[in-house]
């Protein structure tokens, strides 16, 4: 839990809290706790499932105007499956 707080420290210092823990909308900081969610949303698009796994096998079957479509559909499904990440945490207000 230590290195928690030593990165929530890090992240008061760089966002304009001087390290000190609270968080002020009006010097403009961003809270720690919103970007360690938002951090973790990020990591999940970049992780594969069996639905991406299917796609990109059959990529190398396809012509050049359906692997542009192709890619578009790898896009939208990693978005789908972070749009609960978003609601669990709060981040749509």
């Amino acid at each position: 839990m230590a290195e928690l707080d030593d990165i929530s420290g890090i992240l008061n210092s760089l966002f304009g809290n001087g390290g000190s823990g609270e968080n002020s909308e009006n010097d403009g900081g961003i809270d720690p706790d919103t970007l360690l969610k938002i951090l973790d949303i990020m990591s999940k698009l970049g992780e594969n499932d069996k639905y991406t796994d299917l796609l990109r096998a059959l990529r190398p079957l396809l012509r050049e105007d359906n692997r542009r479509k192709l890619d578009r559909a790898e896009m939208i499904l990693k978005l789908m499956s972070v749009l609960p990440l978003l609601g669990e945490n709060g981040l749509f207000g």
